[in-house]
């Protein structure tokens, strides 16, 4: 069977494409819709009140959330052997980059869950108040903020090594591999910029997003071109010879 996935990858593009489908469902309810739903910045009290108002929406994140991380660790290994021909070495590096992503993004579903404990109000809890429990609720949902910033320096650097295989392995288009490259430094100036309050700024907000863009442009078109026409197999047999 491995044989056969080396002499025609078909398979595997269309279950990476898949992968890339459940994310793209997965994250915007997981890292965007949740948090717009539960979290109301610099107010704990009411973020605590949504919390236990909406306790379906928040577990919903952290499925979603969930559901990310076992689709990434599926995704990284299929991304290996497909991208493994256009370079072993730069491979490995991007493979670790997204595992190390995946890892942290994994601890940081710790914070959700002791933000969750710290608003439910449970027994063991009543030595604290109801606005340091609600404060705690806020802080901890601030520290998990601060491991996204995290996940997203890792994904920057998968993004760029991601989209250096693509542009040289000839039997991907070069114009999602450059998209990729363009795209990648998107994330870290998203993460920079919550750190510093850069994204204040008009010029360095507008920067963002156009890469934001650019790296869209790249993944979409990525998990569109394996779903619909998989690698050139003349050139990926090729590129396996060498």
């Amino acid at each position: 069977m491995a044989t056969s996935y080396l002499n025609n990858p078909r398979q595997l593009t269309i279950i990476a494409a898949l992968c890339y489908v459940i994310l793209l469902v997965a994250g915007p309810i997981g890292l965007m819709y949740m948090p717009e739903q539960i979290v109301v910045a610099g107010d704990a009290t009411q973020t605590a009140q949504n919390m236990r108002t909406n306790s379906g929406t928040f577990y919903l994140g952290v499925v979603a959330q969930v559901v990310i991380i076992f689709t990434e660790i599926v995704l990284t290994g299929l991304l290996y052997v497909l991208m493994k021909p256009a370079g072993h070495a730069t491979t490995l590096m991007a493979s670790f980059a997204r595992l190390a992503m995946t890892v942290v993004m994994a601890i940081n579903l710790l914070p959700l869950l002791m933000m969750a404990e710290a608003a439910s109000g449970a027994n063991y809890l009543a030595s604290f108040s109801a606005d340091q429990l609600d404060s705690l609720a806020l802080f901890f949902f601030q520290t998990h903020n601060f491991g996204t910033v995290a996940w997203q320096l890792f994904f920057a650097l998968h993004m760029l090594l991601l989209g250096i295989l693509v542009f040289n392995s000839t039997y991907l288009p070069r114009f999602i591999g450059l998209a990729l490259i363009i795209g990648s430094p998107s994330y870290a100036f998203d993460s920079f910029g919550r750190i510093f309050g850069l994204m204040e700024l008009a010029p360095y907000s507008l920067t963002t997003n156009i890469l934001l863009g650019a790296s869209a442009v790249g993944e979409l078109g990525l998990a569109i071109w394996f779903l619909f026409k998989g690698v050139n197999l003349e050139k990926w047999r090729s590129k396996l010879a060498e």
